[in-house]
């Protein structure tokens, strides 16, 4: 793994033992960097070290991370050269010293009272992992701090992959590793891929692969911010963003291991997804100069094929219509999508 001889080095020099080790990989964040860290030392839980992989940040990220870390001993910085967001979580969890672990993202906050939530249902279930929700949020937004007091759900062995399959038909952000707390040790022999984009989806799998025991509970965990221009989910379809063919690609072959029917149905319906996905970027980001029109013909095939793994999905009726759209043209999206702008604008 890239990095190794830091992180040993690191690891030395770092063995006090804590309970939950947050991972939180920073490049150019400088502007949401503060409110997230202050999301974390202000934690109802106190035993807790924050681990701040610093990327190779150059817009004052970086002086920032060192700057956090005085003001709290529970705070570390790694300094790395930039390698990307998996080789920092790698990073990251090399150097952990808890027993459990989670991440998160630099632009992005937390629920004050969730990790002392988690870990306090972990004990109690003997669980291995437990996923809260997630909500989206933009600029001048108001959140709602939704604390739910229901018994969690407890879910053993394949139904938790299964819920983890299905779930990603339904719910936001169910693939992300942002909205779950494990214990570290299912990460024993599990690395995310690095130089790849669309990193958790496979990789949560397997860790998943691991646990014997899963809870959720629904109460809202995580914040993610929306307004970044620089997130993954805004901007043209980039021959990058095809990653996420070979993610889910993975996960299916992942999935065709088991003696297990609806795993693979839920495996085939996420690869499907992600031609629809792709497609969409597309159709609303445009297309960058390095996606060839042999790729979007690709995607359009790959989607008519298999277009009926869609259809017969737990996938919201809306989207379906709309993957149908970009089945037919993603340009007739691409159309549409500007007519509800330009409506939205008048109004």
């Amino acid at each position: 793994m890239k990095g190794s001889e830091d992180c040993i080095l690191s690891k030395l020099n770092n063995t006090k033992s804590v309970s939950l080790s947050i991972i939180v990989p920073v490049y150019q964040v400088v502007t949401y960097l503060e409110r997230c860290i202050d999301s974390l030392v202000n934690q109802t839980y106190r035993d807790i070290e924050v681990i701040l992989v610093d990327d190779g940040s150059t817009d004052g990220s970086s002086e920032l991370c060192d700057k956090l870390a005085k003001n709290d001993e529970r705070v570390r910085v790694i300094h790395k050269e930039n390698g990307g967001l998996s080789t920092a979580r790698n990073i990251g969890l090399v150097n952990a010293n808890g027993k459990y672990v989670t991440f998160v993202d630099s632009d992005d906050w937390v629920d004050l009272n969730i990790y002392e939530k988690c870990i306090t249902f972990l004990h109690e279930y003997s669980a291995d992992v437990i996923d809260f929700n997630v909500e989206f949020v933009k600029e001048g937004q108001k959140i709602s701090n939704q604390n739910i007091d229901r018994e969690p759900f407890v879910l053993y062995d394949e139904d938790i992959l299964y819920d983890y399959l299905y779930r990603g038909q339904t719910e936001k952000c169910p693939f992300s590793v942002c909205r779950k707390v494990y214990l570290k040790s299912l990460f024993e022999n599990v690395y995310f891929p690095e130089g790849k984009v669309n990193e958790d989806i496979a990789t949560n799998f397997k860790v998943l692969q691991c646990a014997k025991k899963m809870i959720r509970i629904r109460d809202i965990g995580y914040y993610y911010y929306q307004d970044n221009a620089t997130s993954l989910t805004s901007g043209v379809l980039r021959s990058r963003d095809f990653d996420l063919l070979v993610a889910c690609q993975e996960l299916y072959d992942l999935t065709r291991k088991y003696d297990n029917k609806e795993l693979k149905k839920l495996s085939l319906i996420k690869l499907a997804r992600s031609y629809f996905s792709l497609l969409a970027k597309a159709a609303i980001g445009g297309i960058s100069a390095d996606v060839s029109r042999e790729k979007i013909g690709f995607l359009t095939i790959q989607l008519r094929k298999n277009y009926v793994h869609l259809f017969f999905s737990p996938m919201p009726l809306n989207r379906k219509i709309l993957a149908m759209l970009c089945a037919i043209d993603y340009r007739i999206l691409a159309t549409l999508y500007r007519v509800i702008f330009r409506l939205r604008r008048q109004n």
